[in-house]
């Protein structure tokens, strides 16, 4: 159950999540490579579990699409354009999504729904918490959530049954259904039609009144709470942080596939010579934007220096992707390819720019340069012809190419002399020695004269 305890607006109080939020970093950057040893890493165009399919352990996914129609017993991790499930996950659905994410009628979660996505629909039974952040999340009138729902967005639209307490902070909220608990919001407008029952307490925070239908049954109280801040500005920002994550999920992993070559030996640099690509990225950050302004200065130089800007704004979106993609490589211990690498990094390394104050910054500004020093390395080694870095490939690919000292090359065989007449043995033809070999090559002595003069027979012979 979601508690929600408000606090007297000072500092002492508000630095205590920021310990904890360091703590939970900590404890995710070691559990992580433990947990992927008992899951499924899935790179792919479009992850499908057919009907009557069974996936036995927890499932790790990157995909431009997911569907999942079977069974999956264990947790499901996707990054994906869109998510449809017709079918059951019988643990938690962990989606990152800029696309729609449909829990279908019919279909089942054992555990939470949780993550970010563009829309959200549930249909189906979440036997848990529903904590998404979207545009829009509706929970239909088959919908079923166990628990609590906790949204951050859009608008929030329950017309389904919801077990528990509903929390967050949206645009717009309306209930048609029934809550079992409290509703405690922040939101620009709050509409409670009819049919709607609520448990418990109705606590909202909102700059203009509810619009409560007289028939809707609630238990407890209804407060309306004053608004903090600028309501409006707190949105955007939160849906500026989820799309800005989202993007460069997406810049990263197209980053990562239109330059194959450069970008797989710009991580294997990080992973091989990590002092060496951080100092070539600090070179490059200081040596290319005075380049920039020294081309501005001239007529000639103007058009390069356009091209050295679009470069640069690029830089700042895709340059800190080897460096993600490194920690990401070390996270899952090798697996998961490529893109898996990346995404997992990329989801602790916005976790630490997050969560931590102060420090965040440093860590952009270290991907970044590291980043840039790699992608260098990376085009250079790309140009030379080196081969994949063996950092990124899995122990079980690498073969060593050492020959054991004991090691004796084996013997050219000999030509067999062929079979007799009497079905002996085939034996080796020897090898005839120098004598032997004068004698074959002498010439016959010619035949004596009586020899050529006499007369022969039928047979070749001489008659006398």
């Amino acid at each position: 159950m979601w508690f929600v305890k408000h606090y007297p607006s000072n500092r002492q109080n508000l630095s205590k999540p920021r310990y904890f939020a360091v703590g939970a970093v900590a404890v995710l950057a070691v559990l992580l490579p433990s947990l992927t040893t008992f899951a499924a890493l899935v790179t792919t165009d479009r992850y499908i579990v057919r009907e009557g399919d069974t996936v036995t352990e927890d499932q790790y996914v990157t995909a431009t699409s997911g569907q999942i129609e079977g069974v999956i017993e264990g947790d499901v991790t996707i990054f994906s354009g869109s998510l449809k499930i017709t079918g059951e996950v019988t643990g938690s659905v962990t989606v990152f999504s800029a696309g729609n994410v449909t829990v279908a009628d019919g279909a089942r979660i054992g555990g939470s729904l949780q993550g970010t996505a563009g829309s959200v629909l549930v249909a189906g039974t979440v036997d848990r918490d529903v904590f998404i952040g979207a545009a829009s999340v509706v929970i239909d009138p088959t919908g079923v959530v166990g628990r609590d729902v906790m949204a951050f967005g859009g608008a929030l639209t329950v017309n389904g049954d919801v077990g528990r307490d509903i929390r967050g902070r949206t645009m717009r909220t309306n209930v048609q259904g029934t809550v079992g608990g409290d509703l405690d919001i922040a939101t620009q407008g709050l509409d409670i039609n009819s049919t709607a029952v609520v448990g418990g307490d109705v606590l909202y925070r909102s700059p203009t009144e509810a619009d409560i239908d007289p028939s809707a049954q609630i238990t407890g109280t209804v407060t309306r709470l004053p608004t903090r801040g600028n309501f409006i500005y707190g949105i955007i920002l939160s849906l500026a942080t989820v799309i800005s994550f989202l993007g460069f999920l997406v810049a990263g992993i197209v980053a990562l596939w239109l330059f194959r070559t450069s970008g797989s030996r710009a991580v294997g640099s990080i992973l091989t010579k990590p002092i060496r690509s951080f100092f070539v990225g600090l070179v490059t950050v200081i040596v290319f934007p005075a380049a920039i302004l020294i081309l501005a200065m001239t007529l000639v130089g103007l058009p390069l220096a356009a091209i050295g800007v679009l470069v640069a704004g690029a830089a700042f979106i895709i340059g800190p992707v080897p460096a993600v993609a490194a920690l990401g490589n070390r996270i899952l211990l090798k697996r998961g390819g490529l893109f898996g690498a990346f995404v997992a990094g990329a989801v602790l390394w916005r976790l630490g720019i997050w969560v931590i104050p102060v420090v965040g910054g440093f860590l952009y500004l270290i991907g970044l340069v590291w980043g840039i020093g790699a992608w260098v390395m990376g085009l250079a080694a790309a140009r030379r012809g080196d081969p994949t870095p063996p950092a990124l490939l899995p122990a079980s690919m690498i073969v060593q190419d050492e020959i054991p000292q004991d090691w004796v090359p084996p013997l050219a065989p000999q030509r067999p002399v062929p079979q007799s007449e009497s079905g002996s043995d085939l034996e080796l033809e020897p090898k005839p020695t120098a004598q032997q070999g004068s004698q074959e090559a002498s010439p016959e002595p010619p035949p004596s004269g009586d020899d050529q003069s006499g007369e022969t027979d039928g047979w070749g012979l001489p008659t006398h």
